[in-house]
């Protein structure tokens, strides 16, 4: 960065430079059309520009901290969560989905960047959803924990329901034996 900015002043100190030396002449060629040029000829006359236009860059103003603070008094403080359905311990049969529900008190915040993660097993199955109700597409047979939490868009927790335990289970109707 600092050797661009060097590389960019020694830039414009040489062209200055070596513009103060040239001239700018005005005449006419052999034509009659009027020709610009840097090097002097016949008939013409130095030309002295008009001063160069300069404009103040805009300053910025930082933003006042006070912002930042008023966004973390904004927080939602979550008083309830806790998953309504299914119920701890429950058997779920013949079911290749499961919904997961939730109760939420106050609503969840969207606003702010908060989402819902679904934890199964210990492995988050569905993460950032920006509802209170998950459905997980395949369930394997079998005991599995569930939890829920809600995160912040840094994926910061700032609440999580109970864990629960579920027992899916699939009915198998036994085949006939062959004769």
């Amino acid at each position: 960065m600092k050797s661009t900015i060097i590389n960019s002043v020694l830039t414009v100190l040489l062209v200055l430079g070596f513009s103060s030396h040239a001239g700018l002449y005005k005449g006419l060629d052999a034509k009659g059309n009027v020709v610009y040029s840097d090097k002097p000829f016949d008939n013409a006359e130095i030309m002295t520009p008009p001063p160069i236009s300069v404009v103040d860059a805009l300053k910025i103003k930082p933003k006042p901290v006070a912002e930042k603070e008023d966004t973390e008094e904004k927080e939602t403080k979550y008083t309830r969560f806790s998953i309504s359905s299914p119920k701890n311990d429950q058997t779920i049969w013949n079911e290749s989905q499961l919904v997961v529900t939730t109760k939420l008190t106050p609503a969840l915040n969207t606003t702010l960047g908060h989402t819902t993660w679904l934890i199964m097993d210990g492995k988050a199955l569905i993460k950032k959803s920006q509802s209170t109700s998950l459905l997980i597409g395949r369930a394997d047979r079998g005991t599995h924990t569930i939890q829920v939490q809600i995160r912040d868009k840094k994926g910061k927790i700032l609440k999580r329901t109970k864990s629960i335990t579920v027992y899916i289970k699939n009915t198998v109707v036994p085949r006939p034996s062959p004769r």
